[in-house]
């Protein structure tokens, strides 16, 4: 993270990393000044967390992007921890978890940005580890309860990949007459759920309301292009597809359709309880992933140490056959190499987003105090403290324009996926209405201009 930040990036990447970098602001100013940050979309113990850790760190972009590195660490050593706990007589655990999880592609990714992904993935990595710490060794039932909270107030989808534990935990707590641990985990739960209840009173059932929710259904399994509010997307593969990427794409795991392969020939080793228990908390997840109208690794990824988990008996297999067994270290060089590679590939395209943005902060920051019309960037501009009015292209249709308004805007970059939609539309309004100047251009398309005046 430190070597990445010297050479420029900074954890900031796309619309959704501004966002919650602009309402982590918002929360320290609430805690400062008393002014109410507003109702938020996503759940809000993220940038709750990023706001307090900001205040020690004097910057709320550093504290969330440490969040996230310090996430990703701590859910790597939990992973091994499971892995340990589960086979406890087997090699080659640290070895599996050092290249199949420290050095997965997608996964690191989640250590490096300003996002939810990685709070989420450890919270859900803790509460698999002491839901089988407790099932085998007879511990505490009460941390499944607040780590699947935190999962919860963190990523709203999380749900799907705990609610089984959670279900079987109900029933441990029955069976060993432990309702004490059930109202500790209870009190602790909702002090979990404070920032939530005080930042979403107003909205506190807003998540349903998500449009990518609404369209939910059986159908986009077989489907690979969809139409929303994001505009038209087209994908290499339907649904179903994309989320068995789990199980074979090299941004996860470059050797699982071999694993799997073992692990199907094997399959009596998947009748173990904890297999089963994985198996169908990965299953229930994926199948709710199905039926949504889009793709991203990013969600797929916060089930992925549940299927590396699974997948480990049959790594051990693997590499207990006479002749890799004699290369175990010349293997884990290579396949660490091999790691890095699709890791570069994965990440240069938000390496290079964060790059054009910090270039796009610089060209226009000579014209600030005007009022900005922009669409994608605009959160980038804002959250890198740029001072314009912003007026979002996508939010609304705008019809009246005034002289030295300003745009930035690259109208081939959106033409297809937002053909005919708010964006696009703005935009060809401008065009045939207005006379306008360009006043700088970047390399990458974007474009800045001024409204002269009115045709």
């Amino acid at each position: 993270m430190l070597a990445l930040r010297i050479v420029g990036f900074d954890g900031l990447y796309g619309q959704d990393s501004y966002e919650y970098l602009r309402y982590a602001n918002a929360i320290q100013t609430y805690i400062t000044d008393g002014i109410h940050p507003g109702n938020y979309f996503w759940p809000v113990l993220y940038p709750t967390l990023g706001s307090l850790l900001g205040f020690l760190f004097g910057s709320t972009a550093f504290a969330l992007q440490l969040i996230s590195c310090l996430s990703f660490s701590i859910a790597c050593i939990y992973i091994y921890k499971t892995i340990r706990l589960l086979y406890p007589k087997t090699d080659f655990r640290f070895y599996y978890v050092l290249i199949f999880g420290v050095f997965c592609p997608f996964l690191l990714k989640m250590g490096l940005i300003v996002m939810s992904d990685a709070l989420t993935l450890v919270f859900v990595v803790l509460a698999f580890y002491f839901f089988f710490k407790s099932y085998y060794k007879n511990t505490s039932l009460a941390p499944i309860f607040i780590f699947a909270t935190c999962a919860l107030m963190t990523r709203y989808a999380s749900i799907f990949i705990t609610f089984p534990i959670i279900v079987y935990t109900l029933y441990l707590i029955w069976k060993r007459k432990q309702f004490i641990q059930l109202g500790i985990a209870a009190l602790l739960s909702i002090f979990v759920s404070i920032p939530f209840l005080i930042f979403q009173w107003n909205a506190l059932f807003e998540a349903s309301s998500n449009p990518f929710l609404k369209m939910w259904s059986v159908s986009n399994f077989f489907q690979s292009s969809f139409t929303t509010q994001d505009g038209v997307t087209d994908y290499t593969f339907p649904n179903f597809i994309y989320t068995l990427y789990l199980f074979f794409h090299p941004g996860f795991i470059f050797l699982g359709s071999i694993l799997s392969v073992i692990t199907l020939r094997n399959y009596k080793s998947l009748f173990s309880f904890h297999q089963k228990i994985l198996l169908i908390c990965s299953a229930l997840y994926i199948f709710f992933l199905a039926g949504i109208p889009f793709q991203n690794p990013r969600v797929l990824g916060l089930v992925f140490p549940l299927i590396l988990i699974v997948l480990f008996p049959a790594f051990v297999r693997l590499m207990q056959l006479k002749y890799i067994k004699q290369l175990v270290i010349a293997l884990g060089i290579f396949f660490v190499a091999l790691q890095l590679f699709f890791f570069s590939m994965t990440f240069k395209l938000i390496f290079e987003r964060t790059i054009i943005e910090k270039e796009l902060e610089t060209m226009i920051k000579p014209y600030e105090n005007n009022t900005l019309y922009s669409f994608d960037v605009d959160l980038a501009m804002q959250g890198r403290g740029l001072n314009f009015e912003y007026k979002n292209m996508f939010l609304e249709r705008y019809e009246k324009f005034q002289p030295n308004d300003l745009i930035l805007f690259d109208s081939e970059r959106y033409q297809t996926q937002w053909k005919d939609k708010t964006p696009m539309q703005n935009w060809e309004f401008i065009e045939q209405n207005y006379q306008l100047k360009i006043l700088e251009t970047h390399p990458e398309g974007w474009k800045l201009y001024r409204i002269i005046q009115k045709k």
